[in-house]
C-alpha cells in the first residue's frame, strides 16, 4: 500500500518540530491488556448518549495547541489514501460499512471529507452505510439527509454472524450465500473493534476476511504508559470542554458541573479503552488464524516522534500497521487496514 510513502506534506499529520527524549520515548512501550468489560455503553441511556456525543464531538473538533487538525480528519486522510490504493476502486462499486456505529460518531466526517477529495481528483463518490446491533435510527436519519453518500443498515447487524449478515455487507467475492450483490465492501471500526473479547474479535476478523474486500481498524488510543497518562487527564478536559461544546445542554451541564458523573464516566472507559487496544502484532494474529496462514513481515519502518508503519502479508491479503501522533505529546492513532489482492 503506498499509504507507507508519503513523498509529499499533505499526509504529514504530526505536530512540527517535537522530539522526545528516552524517558518519553519508554512511555510508549505496550503495558499488559485488561479484561475489563466496563464501557459507556453499560450506563444508562442518558449517561450513554451524553458520552456519545461527547466522544463525537472529540473526534471531530479539533483542540489548540496540542492538536494540529481533528482526529476524524486525520482519520479520514487515512482512509481516502487506504481506498485509493484499491487498484478497482473507480471501476467497482464499493461500499464502506462502519461497524458498531453508534450515534453515527465521526463517520459523517470521514465520509465528508474522503469524497470531497475525491470529487476533486474527479474520481466517483464511495458510500459510506452506518450499521450497528442496535440501529440508532434517530440518530442517523438526520445525518443521512445532509450527504447522498451516507446512508445506514435499518436492521441489526452482528459483526460476528457472517451466515446472516445483510446483502450490503457481504461482497460479490465471498463464496457465502447471502453473497447476491454486485458490489464489493470495505468494513469500518472507529473506536470500536477494542470493545470485543478475543472471541468476538476473532469471529468478527474471521467474519471479514471471508465477506469483504478491505479492513480499516482505527483506535485513537493504545495500551501505552504515555497514553495512560494523558488519558488520566480526560476528566479535568471534561470539565474545560463542556462548557464551550454543550453550552445548551442541561444534562451534559448537570453531570459534569454538580454532579461530575459524566467526567468520571469518560475518563474511566477511556483508561479501559486503552488497556483493551490490541496492537498491530495481536490484531495480525487474529487474521493470521483466520486465514490458517502466517503472516509474513515486509517491511517496518519507525519515526523519530514515535509514528511506525509496517506492513504484512498473510495468504491474499495485505496488512498495514499505521501509527499516527493526534494529540502531543502521547496520542497517537493506531489503524490496522487490510487489504485482498487482486
Amino acid at each position: 500500500m503506498n499509504i507507507l510513502h508519503r513523498s509529499d506534506g499533505t499526509d504529514q499529520d504530526t505536530l512540527p518540530c517535537l522530539s522526545l527524549s528516552p524517558n518519553e520515548i519508554s512511555l510508549q512501550s505496550p503495558v499488559p491488556s485488561t479484561s475489563s468489560d466496563f464501557h459507556v455503553h453499560r450506563t444508562p441511556s442518558f449517561i450513554k448518549h451524553c458520552c456519545q456525543d461527547m466522544l463525537t464531538a472529540q473526534w471531530t473538533r479539533k483542540l489548540p495547541l496540542i492538536q494540529q487538525t481533528a482526529p476524524a480528519k486525520l482519520a479520514a486522510r487515512l482512509i481516502h489514501t487506504f481506498l485509493h490504493d484499491f487498484p478497482d476502486i473507480d471501476m467497482e462499486q464499493y461500499f464502506v460499512i462502519d461497524f458498531c456505529s453508534g450515534a453515527g460518531g465521526p463517520t459523517p466526517l470521514i465520509e465528508k471529507t474522503v469524497n470531497e477529495a475525491r470529487a476533486r481528483a474527479g474520481h466517483q463518490a464511495i458510500p459510506f452505510r452506518l450499521s450497528d446491533f442496535h440501529p440508532n435510527l434517530d440518530a442517523w436519519m438526520p445525518l443521512a439527509t445532509h450527504s447522498a453518500n451516507l446512508s445506514f443498515i435499518p436492521q441489526p447487524v452482528d459483526a460476528t454472524d457472517t451466515l446472516h449478515a445483510p446483502p450490503l455487507v457481504v461482497s460479490k467475492t465471498s463464496s457465502m450465500p447471502n453473497s447476491t450483490g454486485d458490489h464489493k465492501s470495505i468494513h469500518l471500526y472507529n473506536l470500536s473493534f477494542h470493545h470485543f473479547a478475543d472471541a468476538d474479535a476473532a469471529r468478527i476478523m474471521a467474519s471479514t476476511l471471508t465477506t469483504a474486500d478491505g479492513l480499516a481498524i482505527i483506535e485513537l488510543q493504545d495500551r501505552t504508559l504515555g497514553m495512560l497518562l494523558l488519558m488520566a487527564g480526560e476528566f479535568f478536559l471534561l470539565f474545560l470542554l463542556t462548557i464551550f461544546w454543550f453550552p445548551y445542554s442541561p444534562l451534559h451541564l448537570f453531570f459534569t458541573y454538580i454532579i461530575p458523573v459524566l467526567p468520571f464516566v469518560q475518563a474511566w472507559d477511556g483508561l479501559v479503552s486503552c488497556l483493551r487496544t490490541r496492537t498491530f502484532e495481536e490484531t495480525l494474529a487474529l487474521a493470521e488464524k483466520a486465514l490458517g496462514h502466517k503472516a509474513k513481515l515486509v517491511s517496518s519502518e519507525d519515526t523519530e516522534i514515535g509514528e511506525k508503519f509496517t506492513v504484512a502479508i498473510c495468504g491474499d491479503w495485505k496488512f498495514v500497521g499505521v501509527r499516527r501522533l493526534h494529540t502531543w505529546p502521547f496520542g497517537y492513532m493506531n489503524a490496522f487496514l487490510g487489504q485482498k489482492r487482486l
